[in-house]
């Protein structure tokens, strides 16, 4: 009785288990329906460096080229790039990614659910491996959108509200702004202005004055051109030359010597200010020109006798008798004296005994 009642019950359990195994089956047979030779095919992992992520999930898509072809398999924070995401990517999607591959975070639907876009990059770059860094980057949500929109309006409602501040201000003074919008008499100006500056560019055209001069008469540029020639020229022959201009540029002794008769000079104005000696009091004494002043006034008195014949130079001067006379005894004199010296023996005799 019991050996009937447990083989009962081990068939029960086996026609249990074999109804659980038909159950799960048909389950996973309705539920990943046509993919489960997804789940089966090979893949690898690369990562994509992306600041924010904007709410992504693990286990979110990754398209490309509008196709699935993998999923996000974690999301970390790091220091440098603010996080990594790490894809799990079909080993066949793999060949068409590049160095200059693209990784981006849309949106999908109204739900706001977020999934990875990859971009295949161009065909000249050298292709990925597994375990590669990408760089990445979110799409700018609506809320985003909105939120920059509201601050430009704040702004433009601010910017509004201070031009028409201004405007009532204008309107309201009589400064200066206020008299620009009223009175014509600035615009009569500038018409005159005008004018004016119409004439002046006729007559330049037209060749009159001197800026009309240059602007059609090219003496002057070839003027200027033949002097930089000129200036070049003697320039090169400087530098390939070996004389005194070349010498004063390249040769420092004439510029320590000017600087050592500074010095010199420095120092004797040092000395003759600081001095007591005759050149101090020639500046500084007063009595000099004081004596000078006198002398020149006696000599211009005596200057004054002597032109009126008084005195014995004034006789001398006047008198030509006199003066033929002295010139006669002066002759004769000068006869005797070279007479003595060639024949001493004749004035002077001596004798010892």
């Amino acid at each position: 009785m019991f050996d009937l009642k447990k083989e009962l019950r081990w068939a029960q359990i086996k026609t249990g288990i074999i109804i659980t195994l038909a159950l799960a089956i048909l389950f996973l047979s309705v539920f990943f329906a046509g993919s489960i030779e997804r789940l089966l095919r090979p893949r690898i992992e690369i990562r994509a460096a992306i600041p924010d992520v904007k709410g992504l999930k693990k286990g979110a898509p990754v398209w490309m080229f509008g196709i699935e072809e993998g999923s996000v398999k974690d999301i970390n924070l790091d220091p440098r790039y603010g996080t990594v995401v790490t894809i799990s990517l079909y080993r066949k999607a793999l060949g068409f990614l590049k160095k200059d591959s693209t990784v981006t975070i849309l949106t999908m639907g109204l739900l706001g659910d977020k999934y990875v876009e990859l971009a295949a990059g161009t065909p000249e770059a050298p292709p990925i491996n597994a375990g590669d860094m990408l760089r990445g980057a979110a799409q700018i949500d609506i809320k985003d959108v909105m939120e920059t929109g509201g601050a430009s309006i704040q702004k433009m409602n601010d910017f509004i509200e201070k031009l028409g501040k201004l405007v009532e201000k204008i309107e309201e003074s009589k400064g200066t702004l206020s008299r620009l919008l009223e009175d014509p008499s600035l615009y009569d100006n500038l018409a005159e202005s005008s004018k004016s500056l119409s004439l002046v560019a006729k007559d330049i055209r037209d060749g009159r004055g001197t800026i009309g001069m240059l602007v059609k008469d090219p003496s002057l540029y070839d003027r200027l051109a033949s002097t930089s020639k000129s200036l070049d020229d003697f320039s090169r022959k400087l530098a390939s030359g070996s004389g005194t201009m070349k010498k004063l540029v390249e040769d420092d002794r004439l510029y320590n010597r000017l600087v050592g008769a500074a010095s010199s000079v420095e120092e004797f104005g040092k000395k003759l200010n600081d001095s007591s000696g005759t050149m101090h009091k020639l500046i500084e004494d007063p009595e000099l020109y004081e004596n000078l002043n006198r002398t020149s006034l006696r000599i211009s008195l005596i200057l004054d006798k002597i032109d009126k014949g008084e005195g014995a130079a004034g006789a001398l001067i006047r008198d030509e008798d006199m003066a033929r006379d002295l010139k006669e005894t002066v002759r004769e004199l000068r006869e005797l004296t070279e007479d003595i010296r060639q024949q001493p023996g004749k004035y002077f005799k001596f004798s010892l005994f």
